[in-house]
């Protein structure tokens, strides 16, 4: 009795062990931080140059919740939403910025924006406008989705957006 009570405890500690083996925060779904990967996505922050808007890419929106857009290998995409300020009302952006929310996910997995900070760009029509500074590139072929989730003056919106990754 002595030796199965023994062994059946070994077997839960191999089991139990094997289980936690390289449990990181990435493979066990916590909070995306600058650098993180997701499968063989890098989630990074970017500068203002050399980082592709997403709805600048080649897109294909399929309801107005739902988009799928086309970028190569390498190229690094913002895949924040912007915020602008608001002519109607004369809030400026930081107003505007201060009052707005915004959840996302990034692979199922929740992103923590605070962690990325904000960058900011020159939209030719709307002036200087406000991103949170998350950033999806890779070197491998595949898709991964971002749903954002938010609002700002009491307005809100939902999107998911697939972004695929190809060989030039």
């Amino acid at each position: 009795m002595k030796n199965l009570a023994c062994l059946t405890l070994a077997v839960l500690c191999a089991i139990l062990l094997g289980a936690c083996a390289g449990t990181t925060p990435q493979t066990v779904g916590g909070p995306i931080n600058p650098g993180d990967k997701i499968g063989d996505f890098t989630v990074a922050k970017g500068a203002s140059e050399g980082v592709d808007l997403w709805w600048r890419l080649s897109c294909d929106e399929e309801s107005a919740e739902k988009e799928t857009c086309q970028s190569t290998l390498g190229t690094k995409v913002n895949v924040s939403w912007g915020f602008y300020a608001d002519t109607n009302t004369g809030k400026d952006l930081d107003t505007v910025w201060s009052s707005h929310t915004l959840n996302m996910e990034i692979g199922g997995r929740p992103v923590n924006l605070q962690a990325f900070g904000s960058i900011e760009y020159a939209h030719p029509m709307m002036g200087k406008m406000r991103y949170w500074n998350v950033v999806i590139v890779t070197d491998k072929p595949g898709e991964i989705t971002v749903h954002s989730a938010g609002g700002v003056e009491g307005e809100s919106s939902e999107t998911n957006l697939t972004l695929v990754f190809s060989r030039p």
